[in-house]
């Protein structure tokens, strides 16, 4: 079932007259905000308005300057308005009912499933590289990372961009937004590389997203160092995944932004530089691949559910 159905079936099941925005966020994103689509609404007091965040929204020093303007925009209807968001943990209290659905890593997810006879076997190989380190857009935490492991870490792969370009896969050239694609053509990467060391999209903000660079970690059987906002790794825990804790050291998961990055690196020498045994934990990262792939996919949409119904009760 497409998430488009997912999204508004309980409601529409409940009786409701369901309103639903998909997509409501315009490209391109330009700024801390998002021109933001809204339906037209005939409103009752039956009425039920669903807007579908296909992306994050914003969140900085405690607030959602996203989520304010679409509670501004519907004023005192907005405790009928529901907000399908991608992010984890957003500290909004108001009016609008918001629910956690990543129909993103979800719609990715279930594309991978529908090949995995194809790509799954070429993962099923030994491997020859300690660790990749793939960053596209440029960002400052990617820029200081790629170069630290460029000055003092070898037998991995890096990419920065066309700083520090993949040979043959070069960013400006090859990169879409076609996940499913990305995927496919970073098979030559993925397969070599023990440890990924994943500069994730969010770093120094509360905009709390786990993307598909900390999935494609966990679908290529990789050890995860992943870097990102601070807390995302116990964020990824509370999802489910294995972050191999017991290998990497997750402390630095709680530093402050100026430190977070360099720490994580430095406390995870060993492992960037493959001295672990890879073998003996093949049985928990091909568990951690099903989880991720076949399972949490799953769970999102009983979680969803239960949230609408949570919230159906209150309308």
């Amino acid at each position: 079932m497409h998430y488009n159905e997912i999204i508004q079936k309980p409601f529409i099941d409940a009786g409701f007259d369901v309103v639903y925005q998909p997509s409501c966020l315009q490209r391109p994103y330009t700024g801390k905000s998002w021109t933001i689509r809204y339906p037209e609404v005939l409103w009752t007091d039956n009425t039920i308005v669903l807007m579908h965040c296909q992306d994050f929204v914003n969140v900085d020093n405690d607030m959602s300057t996203d989520l304010l303007n679409i509670e501004h925009h519907f004023g005192e209807r907005s405790s009928q308005v529901v907000v399908i968001v991608w992010n984890l943990n957003i500290p909004y209290e108001g009016p609008l009912n918001i629910i956690y659905f990543p129909t993103h890593s979800y719609e990715f997810l279930t594309e991978l499933q529908k090949t995995q006879h194809i790509w799954g076997p070429k993962l099923l190989c030994d491997r020859d590289l300690s660790w990749q380190c793939l960053n596209g857009t440029i960002k400052p935490h990617r820029v200081n990372i790629a170069h630290y492991l460029q000055d003092n870490f070898a037998n991995g792969i890096l990419s920065l961009h066309d700083e520090i370009p993949l040979i043959g896969l070069e960013y400006s050239t090859n990169y879409s937004w076609d996940n499913v694609k990305n995927w496919e053509l970073l098979q030559p990467v993925y397969t070599r590389c023990r440890t990924n060391i994943v500069t994730e999209t969010m770093y120094s903000s509360q905009t709390n997203i786990v993307t598909e660079k900390t999935l494609m970690a966990l679908l290529a059987l990789q050890i995860p160092v992943v870097i990102g906002h601070k807390g995302v790794v116990a964020e990824c825990q509370s999802l489910g995944f294995d972050m191999f804790d017991d290998i990497v050291d997750i402390d630095y998961d709680c530093y402050p932004d100026e430190t977070r990055w360099h720490q994580a690196i430095e406390s995870n020498k060993l492992v960037i530089d493959g001295m672990f045994d890879y073998n003996v934990l093949k049985d928990r990262l091909y568990a951690n691949q099903n989880y991720v792939l076949n399972v949490w996919p799953e769970k999102l949409v009983e979680k969803f559910n239960s949230n609408a119904q949570y919230v159906i009760t209150f309308l």
